[in-house]
């Protein structure tokens, strides 16, 4: 697979493309420019110009003052692929460490895909603690708990994350893009269930990115209540997809998170959580 064959689309918010880790780490590992659409959910326009050079970067860029999230900003991407008859689209975020590993693993994709194939991803590890983040299985109640496994065709029920995850636009078109009822948190979880539930295959690159999670060792600093709102919500939406074995699990998380909470400095965490468990038993 060539790398002019993916479309490229990266979401900033609050943050530009001198700043980003992600295109800084892709600089240093591509060797030939490519395009690049930019999305920006940040407050303020960042970029006067729609179409610019930013060093091995062609840019389009859109600015979104709405903050839209994820899947509009997907969508949109999708719908310019396909204008430009790209076969596969690659979603970054800004804070992804990639490598050359990452890119040469891409070229030499060729004849390793099947037509079922809808998503190829690489392995992500933590760049705070070294803790495997993706693949992932999908278990009852939305947990997810990463293994190991060799390069290849994946069929079993997995995960990923969204940067650095390559989905076919064929595929996208079918399932008439992302689902736009999550917004943010969970679309992964959404798009790599949707692709087994189609019984389509999930590629592992023989390659490693790694992601900045500190948001789990020190939560209450990193995720404000606002914003474990929003996470919570999108479990909550999740979940009502998922059995009735599944949906008793993630009530057992929810009371055990609720314990958990009681102990943070902000109670609101605590209240958010116990509002969803009562609003979850009473459905």
């Amino acid at each position: 697979m060539k790398i002019e064959d993916l479309f490229f689309v990266i979401v900033l918010y609050k943050n530009n493309l001198e700043n980003s880790r992600t295109i800084k780490t892709l600089e240093n590992s591509l060797n030939k420019n490519i395009n690049l659409f930019v999305y920006d959910n940040s407050p303020e326009r960042q970029y006067k110009e729609e179409e610019f050079v930013y060093s091995k970067f062609n840019i389009k860029y859109f600015h979104d003052p709405l903050n839209s999230g994820l899947s509009k900003a997907y969508n949109h991407a999708l719908e310019l692929a396909v204008y430009n008859k790209s076969s596969w689209l690659l979603l970054l975020d800004q804070d992804t460490y990639f490598t050359k590993e990452y890119i040469d693993s891409i070229e030499m994709l060729e004849d390793k895909l099947n037509n079922s194939t809808a998503a190829i991803i690489p392995r992500v590890d933590s760049l705070t603690n070294n803790l495997k983040i993706s693949p992932a299985k999908i278990l009852l109640g939305g947990i997810c708990r990463p293994f190991e496994c060799q390069e290849g065709i994946i069929k079993s029920k997995i995960s990923g994350i969204n940067s650095g995850t390559i989905l076919k636009v064929d595929y996208l078109k079918s399932i008439n893009g992302f689902n736009t009822n999550y917004t943010l948190d969970m679309l992964d979880h959404w798009y790599f269930k949707k692709i087994y539930n189609d019984k389509k295959d999930v590629f592992l690159l023989d390659a490693v990115i790694n992601q900045d999670l500190s948001v789990l060792e020190n939560f209450e600093d990193a995720v404000s209540p606002q914003r474990y709102k929003q996470m919570l919500n999108a479990e909550y939406l999740f979940i009502k997809e998922e059995s009735f074995a599944s949906k008793v699990i993630f009530k057992l998380r929810l009371i055990s998170r609720v314990l958990k909470q009681r102990k943070f400095r902000n109670k609101e965490y605590y209240k958010f959580t116990l509002k969803i468990l009562f609003r979850y038993t009473n459905d």
